[in-house]
């Protein structure tokens, strides 16, 4: 179980007070991430061989699609955590503005006194869900990512840069539009393989080598990213029951535990969060 005390969403991305009170499973984002521990039980984060023990000295920086997890060590009771998800758009502006290629070099990202209390000056801010303090908080937000960055940001060779910006080869790209396309659908690793005429070999060989990531953590995060795009764009919101069907869930209730496991929030706490909750409470959505 998990909640959300506030959301806020800003030209930056998306700024999330979180009470983890589970682990989550192996997952990534299609936003980069910056992850800071306010309090509560030990948790650390696995990203392939690399072990990030979250603490007031060090929080965890992660690029879009980097497959990530949480484990709480103790259980004690909830971790409370400011979570930054930051934009492409947003990231690819400052990237233009700035001539650097800003993105995280190591997941483990140092937490200086300053950075620390740029942190507690965003929680505050998130938290008095004031709308008078909205261009406050984006500014604030702003300058905390870019000073996140700067801990972590170590000079990139140009061979190393214009690897990262490679074009994808045409099988993943054709792969990634698929799940995009039939996100709606149940489907399995291997019939999207199936589809861009790869084996599931190579096919996990292209995601691992491109992407850093695995075929199965993208695919789920480009469902939990159609979900959270409904949840929070929709004028009218679309009740959970008929959101989890429409993903392709074959009950509210796995889309329920699904999007728990990924995001460490339920999908209910998380709409309560953006404001637009529905007056009716749906059987099997927690």
């Amino acid at each position: 179980m998990a909640d959300v005390y506030a959301l806020h969403e800003g030209g930056f991305g998306r700024a999330v007070v979180l009470e983890l009170r589970d682990d989550l499973v192996a997952h990534a984002h299609a936003e980069s991430q910056f992850a800071f521990w306010l309090g509560g039980p030990p948790v650390e984060a696995h990203l392939g061989d690399t072990v990030v023990h979250y603490s007031e000295d060090v929080a965890l920086g992660t690029n879009e699609y980097e497959s990530h997890d949480a484990r709480l060590l103790d259980r004690s009771g909830p971790a409370i955590f400011l979570v930054l998800y930051i934009s492409k758009d947003w990231l690819e502006r400052v990237r233009a503005e700035s001539g650097r290629a800003f993105f995280f070099p190591s997941p483990r990202v140092p937490i200086s006194a300053p950075l620390r209390q740029a942190c507690w000056r965003v929680l505050d801010a998130v938290l008095s869900q004031q709308e008078s303090r909205r261009d406050e908080i984006d500014s604030e937000v702003e300058q905390l990512i870019q000073s996140a960055i700067d801990a972590t940001l170590a000079p990139v060779p140009p061979e190393g840069l214009q690897k990262r910006t490679a074009m994808l080869d045409h099988r993943l790209r054709a792969a990634i539009a698929y799940m995009r396309e039939h996100v709606h659908e149940p489907l399995s690793v291997e019939e999207i393989a199936g589809r861009v005429g790869l084996s599931r070999t190579q096919f996990f060989t292209l995601f691992r080598d491109q992407l850093q990531t695995t075929p199965q953590v993208f695919w789920s995060a480009v469902r939990v990213e159609e979900a959270v795009r409904r949840m929070l764009q929709s004028k009218k919101p679309q009740p959970l029951t008929s959101l989890a069907l429409d993903l392709g869930f074959s009950s509210p209730g796995n889309f329920s535990r699904f999007f728990r496991e990924h995001m460490g929030v339920s999908p209910s706490g998380f709409r309560r969060a953006a404001g637009t909750t529905v007056q009716h409470t749906l059987t099997g959505i927690q």
